[in-house]
């Protein structure tokens, strides 16, 4: 895999130059439901991205957030977020990201997170450790929930005014969930809960805060992965995650029981 790290991270280098491309000068905005945009920018770099994956590694399925599963192969699935952060993207707010991660047997093997707004990228093998710009990073050494620990949420989850929520002083929505991972195995964050996200959006950023030594679950505490060859997270289902440091998951865990 590490073999595969150099090209998937030129890649995603590549998609974050079409992103900035377009950045500031959209013209096309859909809305797939309320709330749920798709600019000709996220078409353009999954276009981008998926066409190069296809011709490198034609054995491989695909799964991205605007075009679906390539095939029914999933021994070996890159799952893509050509633009994650899209709303944000729209309204010229600068945090964003391209995700692509690559999975076997339902496994997050390689991860690439590259925000072309601030040119850092995160990066993990499985055992290899993750790095930020080439440099390894690591969780914070936080032992428990505490008033001034940054903590991420989704907009859903907000919304929703999650019990769980009261347990924490300092809530952040920063509007894409590869980025909220990183930023756990970065040591900013304790941690992070999205009850709503896609493959797409976390398979990358779960290799990378594993490899950080941090730990990701279902918010029950229940594993996600490995994904089963019929799950439906490959058709575009739901994944829901509770991402901490690792020290502080099983206080989380029995804490949001009461929101499940």
């Amino acid at each position: 895999m590490i073999d595969i790290l150099p090209f998937a991270e030129g890649l995603a280098h590549q998609a974050g130059e079409i992103l900035m491309g377009y950045y500031g000068q959209i013209h096309q905005i859909e809305y797939k439901s309320p709330g749920d945009v798709v600019t000709e920018a996220d078409k353009a770099s999954e276009q981008f991205v998926t066409e190069t994956i296809q011709a490198k590694y034609p054995k491989h399925s695909i799964l991205g957030e605007e075009y679906g599963l390539s095939d029914a192969n999933t021994e070996y699935c890159w799952a893509i977020d050509p633009l994650d952060g899209t709303a944000n993207y729209a309204k010229h707010f600068p945090v964003f990201a391209v995700s692509i991660s690559l999975l076997k047997s339902g496994n997050p093997l390689l991860g690439v997170i590259h925000d072309p707004v601030s040119n850092r990228t995160f990066t993990a093998v499985s055992g290899a450790g993750a790095r930020l710009n080439g440099t390894l990073i690591q969780v914070n050494s936080s032992p428990s929930i505490t008033p001034d620990g940054l903590f991420s949420f989704s907009s859903r989850n907000m919304k929703a005014r999650l019990s769980f929520m009261q347990y924490i002083s300092k809530g952040r929505n920063l509007g894409s969930a590869a980025l909220h991972l990183c930023s756990v195995a970065a040591g900013y964050m304790d941690g992070s809960l999205d009850f709503g996200t896609k493959l797409w959006d976390v398979a990358a950023g779960a290799v990378i805060l594993i490899e950080a030594g941090g730990k990701i679950t279902h918010p029950s505490g229940k594993p996600i992965f490995p994904l089963q060859p019929d799950d439906p997270a490959y058709e575009g289902g739901v994944v829901s995650f509770l991402s901490t440091n690792g020290h502080i998951h099983q206080e989380c865990v029995d804490l949001i029981k009461t929101d499940l």
